[in-house]
């Protein structure tokens, strides 16, 4: 039986914002994409996707309400709006996680739906 190794990323590096470790610690250890490094708000933790794979990875591991923008030249937003799993003292992280796709490119079922919000189940 082979062991597979557990990448380890940006979670060791010394962060000044916990909000940003706490997310970076989920990513590595969901093992979920980022096409950027994850920006601090005050509505949360801003992370950016490369497509709709990548999106339904996050929506996958961690749920949460999925808002499509309308569309704008042809592509729109998607928001995944989730936060991290429950940490020891009880607390989240509050997680937005964007992709900008291009109208009718391929998206997952759950969410072929009129544009609008509602929330996806985990």
């Amino acid at each position: 039986m082979s062991v597979k190794p557990i990448p380890l990323r940006k979670a060791l590096i010394p962060r000044t914002d916990p909000q940003i470790a706490a997310v970076e610690a989920t990513v590595d250890y969901l093992d979920l994409p980022t096409s950027r490094e994850p920006v601090a708000r005050e509505d949360g933790v801003h992370v950016v996707v490369a497509g709709s794979e990548q999106f339904a990875a996050w929506v996958h591991a961690l749920g949460g309400t999925v808002n499509r923008a309308p569309a704008i030249d042809g592509a729109s937003l998607w928001t995944l709006r989730t936060e991290t799993p429950r940490r020891a003292d009880g607390s989240t992280v509050r997680i937005r996680v964007h992709v900008a796709l291009v109208a009718d490119e391929w998206v997952p079922e759950a969410f072929r739906a009129p544009a609008q919000s509602g929330p996806v189940a985990s």
